[in-house]
């Protein structure tokens, strides 16, 4: 028996009736059992879905994003309750608490060479030298939202921006040596400059009334030290020296790993030398002329520790090698052992910072935390960082998100509720997924499983497969069709129904490029699906057609050849419009065709491989694929002029529309994103999932993939 097509049912008006149940059709795998089963899935799958855990309602976090590459800049706030970060790709993150609660900020900058950060009442002030040597500075609320407050010009050989305690101004080291106090916005509030003080690099103390200038030596192996002094009293800031200068030698290089001032800005520790398996590390007071103490501890000659003061009296010595960690205190003159950080492979441990008594260091993409007196420790980050697929219900009130490990989130755009978590199916994982109305959505496997679902409640519809490696999947909602496309230029149509899964049709004509078709085309109006192979021969199949089992010679003879001269469509969308792109001399441009009339302009790059057209063919997206990058151009259908642009970070396949044309949604390897379709401006984002605080670095969560974040754009 063939199986009738489903009802004809728009999604457009409020109130969507659903395909689903839009009338009787034939099924497939799946039966109707009574009236009081607890479940419309088929008895052979009813175990199945009975082991399956339930869905759950959950409170998602305020949406924040991970680092994609691994960490090598850490600061940290004087209390250590808060720091910010920057990866090998160049994005900066600020991390509120430190305890998993509070998913990082994104910064808008890319490439800062300094980081510094303080609070400013209960939000956070985050200042950083820029790429070009200048310096930006960012007041972060605490509702997280971002605001660049103040600026020092480019090119103007910034090297150091420190935030004061306080959170309201700023110290600033410059390339003529020059030592500047600044208001937020910039402006210079004091100057110090002595000729022949030339410092390289400065301490602040953590009550932010005392800095230390750090002079090095040509060799690196000697530093000469000054504390200066920061007053403030009714005629302004001043800075002035405070006693007479240090010096230090070391047979290592003195960087800010090697050589450290405690908070209190009176007393500084280095590392020497490394004997008979022990490194010998100096402590000497800036504040009298006594001679440097030294202690030794044992360690490799091959990895020296990271120096760093967890308090005034209290030295961190911290290898990277698995070897344990050694804390001195000063006063005392005892030394105790402490657990070793994570091994770093990648010498990423060197980026971290000591403050208050605890250790803040890169693990990668996550960051280890570690209270030294208490001997406690934890990993703060994402569990999930890949997303998987992005989709957008057809009123545009929800999107669902998925990642790798196969659990689906589906939240609400519209309004402030809790989220829905589906769990992953046994041996599905979502490489797609498709509102098929408001209330089922469709898990597609890369593998060819098609898994239908009550998304609130988890339940399992119906089920169909095609046999894997799938490429691409459309679903056309006015006439309830499902269109699945495989990597070897083969694709099936199914027809929903109210079961589910009608009967499907295999379409095996080699076409490199297909699509359904909402209103028909040409004199075809009852044509529900384009294909066109590489011999530029499309072809136009109605529902009739391929339920009579086509042969290849029918199919074949089916084929109409473009006529010479004419570019081959990208896509076509409602009202039978033709979307392409086609070369004009050197230029490649965009144009719609409308039967005969076609208009075209300049594409604003030469890349376009894929063209997305909206709903209701008002707009469409060009997609630029360049050097393993995506990047998405909108476009007005009638004029062609470009709306917004965005730059995806990583190749992407999965970018969708809601059905009502108000959403736009695109996922990528470092996240996913939904835009309002008019101006671009983000609506949501999920830049990772499952953040917070474990006790145990989950394996592989940690490595970097550089790439950009979808998030920084």
């Amino acid at each position: 028996m063939k199986c009738p097509g489903a009802m004809r049912v728009g999604v457009a008006a409020v109130g969507v009736a659903a395909i689903l149940f839009g009338g009787a059709a034939c099924r497939t795998r799946v039966t109707n059992p009574s009236s009081d089963a607890p479940s419309t899935v088929a008895a052979s799958d009813a175990a199945e879905v009975a082991r399956a855990p339930q869905t759950k309602r959950v409170k998602l976090p305020r949406a924040g994003a991970g680092h994609t590459a691994n960490i090598d800049i850490v600061a940290a706030t004087p209390d250590g309750k808060a720091a910010v970060t920057r990866d090998q790709m160049g994005s900066v993150r600020l991390w509120p608490t430190l305890d998993g609660k509070v998913e990082p900020v994104v910064i808008p900058e890319r490439g800062a060479q300094w980081l510094s950060v303080a609070r400013q009442g209960r939000g956070h002030t985050v200042a950083l030298v820029d790429a070009a040597n200048g310096g930006k500075v960012f007041g972060v609320s605490s509702g997280g939202v971002v605001k660049l407050v103040g600026e020092t010009p480019p090119f103007d050989g910034l090297f150091e921006l420190h935030v004061l305690p306080d959170g309201k101004h700023l110290i600033a080291l410059f390339k003529d040596h020059t030592i500047r106090v600044l208001a937020l916005s910039g402006k210079q509030l004091a100057t110090f400059n002595e000729r022949r003080f030339r410092p390289n690099s400065l301490w602040v103390a953590d009550d932010g009334a005392s800095v230390v200038a750090v002079i090095k030596a040509q060799s690196g192996q000697a530093a000469e030290l000054q504390r200066l002094q920061v007053d403030e009293d009714d005629d302004g800031f001043s800075i002035h020296r405070v006693g007479s200068p240090t010096l230090v030698k070391s047979s290592v290089a003195l960087t800010s790993a090697t050589l450290v001032v405690a908070p209190d800005g009176e007393t500084v520790a280095w590392l020497d030398n490394n004997a008979a398996g022990s490194w010998a590390t100096k402590v000497a007071r800036l504040t009298d002329d006594q001679p440097a103490t030294t202690f030794m501890t044992a360690g490799s000659p091959s990895n020296p520790p990271n120096l760093g003061f967890a308090s005034r009296t209290t030295l961190l010595l911290s290898p990277n090698g698995g070897e344990l960690s050694w804390l001195r205190d000063i006063e005392a003159k005892t030394t105790h052992a402490r657990p070793s950080t994570p091994v770093d492979f990648v010498n990423q441990g060197r980026a971290q910072a000591v403050r208050s008594g605890t250790q803040i260091s890169a693990a990668g993409t996550w960051l280890f935390v570690r209270d030294l007196q208490a001997q406690s420790h934890h990993f703060v980050g994402y569990g999930a960082s890949q997303t998987r697929a992005v989709a957008l219900s057809p009123t545009g009130s929800h999107v669902a998100w998925s990642y790798g490990s196969g659990v689906v989130f589906v939240e609400s755009l519209d309004h402030d509720e809790p989220a829905v978590r589906i769990p992953a199916a046994p041996t599905v994982t979502p490489f797609r997924l498709l509102f098929i109305d408001p209330d089922h959505l469709l898990f597609v496997s890369a593998t060819g499983g098609l898994r239908l679902v009550v998304w609130r409640t988890g339940e399992l519809l119906a089920e169909a497969g095609v046999g894997g490696a799938i490429r691409r999947v459309q679903f056309e909602p006015t006439r309830g069709l499902l269109l699945v496309e495989r990597q070897s230029n083969d694709s099936q149509l199914f027809v929903l129904t109210a079961d589910g899964f009608g009967e499907s049709y295999v379409v095996a004509d080699q076409g490199f490029r297909n699509g359904l078709l909402v209103d028909g085309i040409d004199d075809v109006d009852q044509a529900v699906m384009w294909s066109l192979d590489s011999s530029n021969n499309m072809r136009l199949y109605t529902l009739e057609a391929l339920r009579s089992d086509l042969s290849t010679d029918e199919i074949t003879a089916m084929g109409k050849k473009l006529p010479s001269g004419t570019a081959v469509p990208m896509a076509i969308g409602p009202q039978g419009r033709r979307y392409g792109v086609l070369w004009s001399g050197s230029r490649m441009e965009l144009f719609v065709r409308d039967g005969k009339a076609e208009r075209s302009r300049v594409a604003p790059a030469g890349d376009v491989n894929k063209i997305i057209v909206s709903p209701d063919g008002h707009r469409f997206l060009a997609v630029h694929d360049r050097s393993g990058i995506s990047s998405i151009t909108a476009h007005d259908t009638a004029s062609l002029a470009q709306l917004w642009a965005v730059s995806l970070g990583s190749l992407s396949d999965d970018i969708q529309w809601s059905g009502d044309g108000r959403y736009v949604a695109f996922a990528s390897l470092s996240g996913a994103v939904v835009l309002d379709a008019k101006t671009g401006e983000k609506v949501r984002q999920r830049c990772g999932l499952d953040f917070s605080a474990v006790h145990n670095l989950p394996s592989g969560v940690a490595s970097g993939q550089k790439i950009e974040s979808l998030c920084d754009g």
